[in-house]
């Protein structure tokens, strides 16, 4: 393996290779004689813990109402403050699915609050109780952004070091486009070698980006069961461009190259994967996902089972919304968490 000084890379990113904790970042670290020396990934998954359905019943109906909205909907209007006190008494029970939208709703302003950045610091402190990865890439996130977290130019790469040591796919599939970037020909091939650990561990996370990239370096490997099979993991994940791959993959169009994806042409495959790359474009901002891929397109050889050309989510979205919760039920779980249930902020003391 090649030898390379610390030197060929910014300051900042030393953090990055040598896995120094984020309260050590205020200070340079100690610089090791190679990037080898530190720069190693053992992959941990981040657990995500079962949410109670009673509170995730209030994530439920808010996301409908929500997501409803994203199109037409104002920054600041009624729908979004009134889905926020939702959001708020579930992510103070320990739903962190509504811990984690009620932070993108605060950073984007279409929720406004006096002080957006407060709120969200005290968010993501009790997402730590839950998923501390998460909250870790969290706080890298926030570093640039005055929400409450500071750090010395470049240290924030302890941030994120630390976050996908700790299991965040999110901060795995960031670090290994990092590495991908670097402009240094003499460790390509570690690199290569690191950053495709990192996209597995990420993508078998659920990352739809990492399993993309993943699908299209296979590919290019022409190991191409792997390839199919990233793909797939992304398109569960939501990512379009997976399902784009798969649909061309087994069309016809491709008939007269047989080595793309070694596959056979596979029409009605093609047609589906289509259909689901198109919704996921069309309704990106929804950030749709296909758990249910498997009772649609299962992976060859398995054959294709009757299919209403409609994915779950979809199915949910033009349904009905889900049943309002009751003021009893809102008043017994911020009671619980010490808000108070109209506006699900903390009762004033």
């Amino acid at each position: 393996m090649p030898t390379v000084k610390l030197t060929l890379f910014v300051t900042g990113l030393s953090c990055l290779l040598m896995a120094c904790s984020p309260k050590a970042s205020s200070t340079a670290p100690k610089k090791p004689t190679s990037i080898l020396d530190n720069l190693t990934f053992e992959c941990k998954h981040e657990v995500r813990p079962p949410i109670d359905k009673e509170v995730h019943s209030l994530y439920d109906y808010a996301l409908y109402h929500d997501l409803h909205n994203m199109w037409r909907g104002k920054k600041g209007d009624e729908v979004w403050q009134n889905m926020a006190v939702y959001y708020r008494i579930a992510a103070y029970n320990g739903d962190y699915q509504a811990n984690l939208r009620l932070q993108w709703l605060l950073e984007t302003k279409r929720v406004v609050v006096k002080k957006p950045q407060t709120e969200v610091y005290h968010l993501n402190k009790e997402l730590e109780k839950t998923l501390p990865a998460t909250a870790m890439y969290k706080l890298y996130y926030h570093l640039d952004s005055n929400y409450g977290v500071k750090t010395t130019p470049g240290g924030k790469f302890a941030y994120l070091r630390k976050a996908a040591d700790m299991g965040s796919r999110d901060a795995q599939y960031e670090i290994g486009q990092i590495l991908f970037r670097l402009q240094d020909p003499g460790t390509l091939r570690f690199r290569l070698d690191l950053r495709e650990r990192l996209l597995e561990c990420a993508s078998n996370q659920g990352q739809g980006d990492a399993a993309e990239w993943l699908g299209i370096y296979y590919n290019s490997d022409k190991k191409y069961n792997k390839a199919i099979e990233y793909y797939h993991t992304g398109v569960k994940a939501g990512n379009q461009q997976s399902a784009f791959r798969l649909a061309e993959g087994f069309s016809a169009i491709n008939s007269k190259q047989p080595e793309y994806l070694g596959v056979h042409v596979d029409t009605e495959r093609s047609t589906r994967y289509e259909m689901i790359s198109s919704y996921l474009f069309k309704y990106y901002f929804l950030k749709p996902t296909v758990p249910d891929l498997n009772e649609i397109v299962p992976l060859p050889p398995a054959k294709l089972p009757p299919w209403d050309g409609k994915i779950a989510f979809q199915r949910w979205f033009e349904g009905p919304s889900p049943q309002k919760p009751s003021d009893e039920l809102m008043q017994k779980l911020a009671e619980k968490a010490g808000l108070d249930w109209q506006t699900g902020l903390p009762l004033k003391k």
